[in-house]
C-alpha cells in the first residue's frame, strides 16, 4: 500500500538527518592517532591496572615456580596495547584495549604423573573451569584429573582411539609441556603481534637456556596467560568508545 511508503519529502528529510550522526560514527571510528594511544595507555589509571596485571602474571608463575621439582627458566611478557576491531571488539564499543601476555618456560623431571599430583596439591590455579564439561566424560577437559587419565590409559579413549596431547587449563591460563610420544615444544623465540602498539620483551638467551634446561633436567612446560578474558574482559584497561569525541 502506498500509505505505509514514506514519500520522496520524508525519505530526503531523514537521509540529511542522518548525514552528522553518520559523520560522527564515522569519525569515532577511524583508528586513534598513535600520540593519543599513547597518553591515554599511561594514565595512572591504566598504570594502576598493569601493575595489578603484572602482580596477577608474577604470582601464577611463583606459584607454579615453587612446587617441588620445577625450576622457572625465562618469561616472556608482551604489553599490548591495540585499537580493535571486529574479532577483539564485535560490538564496536572500545577504542583501545591494554593487554598483558606472558609465556613462561619451566624445567621439570620426566615423571609427569607425579608432577601434576603437586602442581594439583600446590594451588597453582583453578585448573579445568571455564570450558564446557561434558557430563558424558568423567573430567572436566584442561583439569588435573584428565591429564592423569590420559597418562593412566596411555594417551587413549576407552574405545581404544588416540586422544590429543594433555594440557592444563584455567581461566586466561594454559599449561602444556614436552609430549613424550611425540615433539617436543619449540624453544621460545620472538612473536609478532597484531598490534602497532606492541612492547615485548625478549631474552636472546632463552632458546639456548630451554635446550639446556631440556638436556639437564629431562622435561620442559611452557605456561601461557593471553591477558584477554572474552567480552567481558577484553584486557586490563579499555576505553570506551566515544572518549575522544567527549572531549578527553
Amino acid at each position: 500500500m502506498t500509505g505505509d511508503r514514506p514519500s520522496a519529502t520524508e525519505f530526503l528529510l531523514g537521509t540529511l538527518l542522518s548525514v552528522p550522526g553518520r559523520i560522527a560514527d564515522a569519525t569515532i571510528r577511524r583508528p586513534p592517532p598513535y600520540r593519543w594511544v599513547l597518553a591515554r595507555a599511561r594514565t595512572p589509571q591504566a598504570e594502576a591496572a598493569r601493575a595489578a596485571e603484572r602482580a596477577a602474571v608474577e604470582g601464577l608463575i611463583a606459584r607454579l615456580g615453587a612446587v617441588d621439582g620445577v625450576t622457572h627458566l625465562v618469561t616472556q611478557i608482551d604489553d599490548r596495547r591495540a585499537t580493535p576491531g571486529l574479532g577483539l571488539d564485535p560490538g564496536r564499543r572500545l577504542e583501545l584495549v591494554c593487554q598483558l601476555a606472558a609465556t613462561a618456560y619451566f624445567a621439570a623431571g620426566p615423571d609427569v604423573p607425579g608432577l601434576l599430583r603437586r602442581i594439583e596439591a600446590a594451588e597453582v590455579a583453578d585448573w579445568g573451569s571455564g570450558l564446557y564439561h561434558d557430563p558424558r566424560q568423567p573430567h572436566p577437559p584442561g583439569s588435573v584429573a584428565d591429564a592423569l587419565a590420559y597418562y593412566r590409559h596411555g594417551g587413549r579413549h576407552p574405545d581404544g582411539s588416540p586422544r590429543n596431547g594433555p594440557r592444563l587449563y584455567a581461566p586466561e591460563a594454559t599449561l602444556i609441556w614436552d609430549d613424550p610420544g611425540g615433539r617436543p615444544l619449540p624453544e621460545p623465540t620472538p612473536t609478532m603481534f597484531n598490534s602497532s602498539f606492541s612492547q615485548y620483551a625478549d631474552d636472546p638467551g632463552a632458546a639456548a637456556l630451554v635446550a639446556a634446561a631440556r638436556a639437564e633436567h629431562g622435561l620442559i612446560l611452557r605456561l601461557g596467560r593471553s591477558g584477554a578474558g572474552g567480552p567481558q574482559r577484553p584486557g586490563y584497561f579499555t576505553v570506551p568508545r566515544g572518549w575522544r569525541r567527549r572531549g578527553h
